[in-house]
């Protein structure tokens, strides 16, 4: 009877706990928050395996929980994925669903209840689609969104002229120069124009300085996972100075030109003159110098030359107008210019001009007369080749007219281009007792002389000179001669 009564009893307890357990793993098979928050505990529980593994994964120099220094927004068709980077997923359904995800040491990112979707190498962009596509195998009308949340450190190589060789942690979002940096910089004598990157088996040519001086980011592309940097010794060395904005050292590389290195020293300056440079080049142990013109500015340069840029102020030639231009002052002189030219670009001649009186001195002393009217014709006959420091003077009429000689009152009396000679005369006093206006000699500004009819019209600046009229120049005349002839009966009669 007692075992019969301990079966019993076992029984009754196996059949109690029977009945506890089943409820609570149906409750739990059927209330979906649960399962969430056991799946949930899951992830958490990964994730903090994760962040135990990454302290020792960040001293290694690979992930760590410090975010780079971001230049710009991410751009999802440019950034590419790659090992831990870590990715958040939006499933928008009837139950929205959101992970936070990283690309796996393999490329992969595994998505819950979906599986593995390979990302190493993808972009952004291709990898959403990628994502997109394995969602829908399994999900129906629901929309999925994903981002970077953070871009994840790997190792790269920088060896070569650096001060501090060896392995670096960047970003993808960080460049050549930031992972050159990290190595201490570019060691004196090291490349700064042949750097190479080693990508996948290809090696890319990198151009920093072109980078530092012109901003070309091709020169300085992003950092992918795997990259090596290799810095080598500096090549071939150009000297340039003279008129460039960045006068130096430059290192070139092979095919570069002079015009090159012009634009790597930032192009000529305002004071340059850009026909021509003079290069210096060693050959055989022989140094030459010669004079290279605009058209061959594509010679290729070789190491050790140097590029010199003549200053335009040391060649400039001067020539000084004064006078009756519509501007005066210094002028810069260009090659083969003349006289006609200088008087244009000086604005014209005032209305006041002495054409015929304009005169250039020379630095040596000497004075050349020219009348205008030679050069300012429409097809001017001759000209006078201006030199450095030559003044061009151009005297001013005055806007007078002289009236002197046998007239009452002489003097100077305005101009009026209406008034004629005698009327002048008249303004003097009218002639003198002696005078006639039919005698009247007119002196132009230029020195010349022309008999005029007195009802002529002078010019400004002429000078009316009235002589003696034909009778009383008789008259003086018939009267000597009875002077003399009264002095000459006188002597014969005293002779007696």
């Amino acid at each position: 009877m007692k075992s019969i009564a301990e079966r019993v009893l076992i029984v009754f307890f196996v059949v109690l706990l029977a009945a506890q357990c089943v409820p609570a793993a149906a409750a739990g098979s059927r209330d979906p928050l649960k399962q969430r928050k056991i799946l949930g505990n899951s992830e958490q529980a990964a994730e903090e395996s994760e962040t135990v593994a990454a302290p020792t994964q960040a001293t290694s120099g690979v992930p760590g929980s410090q975010l780079p220094i971001l230049e710009r927004a991410i751009d999802p068709d440019a950034y590419v994925l790659g090992p831990y980077d870590e990715i958040g997923v939006t499933i928008m359904g009837t139950e929205p669903r959101t992970f936070q995800l990283n690309v796996l040491p393999e490329g992969d990112v595994l998505v819950p209840d979906v599986g593995p979707v390979h990302a190493d190498g993808l972009t952004l962009t291709e990898f959403r689609r990628a994502l997109s596509d394995k969602v829908n195998m399994y999900f129906r009308n629901v929309e999925i969104y994903c981002y970077l949340e953070a871009p994840a450190l790997f190792r790269v190589f920088v060896t070569g002229a650096v001060e501090k060789p060896g392995v670096v942690a960047v970003s993808g979002v960080e460049r050549v120069t930031d992972a050159i940096e990290k190595a201490g910089g570019v060691r004196g004598g090291g490349s700064t124009r042949r750097i190479t990157l080693e990508r996948g088996g290809e090696l890319i040519r990198i151009d920093i300085l072109r980078f530092l001086l012109q901003g070309d980011l091709k020169n300085n592309p992003f950092l992918r996972s795997g990259d090596r940097v290799q810095v080598p010794p500096a090549g071939a060395r150009a000297v340039i100075t003279g008129q460039v904005k960045r006068a130096g050292t430059y290192e070139i590389v092979e095919g570069e030109s002079i015009s090159d290195l012009i634009e790597l020293a930032g192009g000529f300056t305002i004071d340059a003159l850009d026909d021509s440079v003079l290069l210096t080049r060693v050959e055989g142990g022989r140094v030459s110098v010669s004079s290279i013109a605009k058209t061959q500015f594509d010679m290729p340069l070789r190491d050790q030359d140097e590029i010199g840029i003549f200053d335009r102020l040391k060649w400039r030639r001067y020539v000084q107008v004064e006078g009756a231009t519509l501007r005066t002052g210094r002028f810069l002189l260009a090659p083969g210019e003349g006289i006609a030219d200088l008087i244009v670009r000086a604005g014209g001649l005032e209305s006041s001009a002495d054409r015929s009186a304009a005169y250039v001195q020379k630095r040596d002393g000497k004075t050349v007369k020219v009348d205008l009217k030679d050069y300012l014709s429409p097809e001017p006959t001759t000209d006078v080749a201006l030199e450095d420091g030559d003044v061009l003077t151009i005297p001013s009429m005055r806007r007078t007219v002289t009236v002197g000689g046998e007239v009452n009152e002489p003097g100077e009396f305005p101009y009026n281009g209406s008034m004629t000679i005698v009327q002048y005369i008249g303004l003097a006093g009218g002639p003198s007792e002696n005078g006639s206006v039919n005698r009247v000699v007119i002196y132009s500004s230029d020195g010349r002389t022309r008999g005029v009819d007195r009802n002529d019209h002078p010019s400004m600046g002429d000078v009316i000179i009235v002589k003696k009229s034909s009778y009383k120049i008789f008259g003086d005349f018939f009267s000597g001669v009875i002077r003399i002839g009264t002095i000459v009966v006188s002597i014969l009669i005293l002779n007696k």
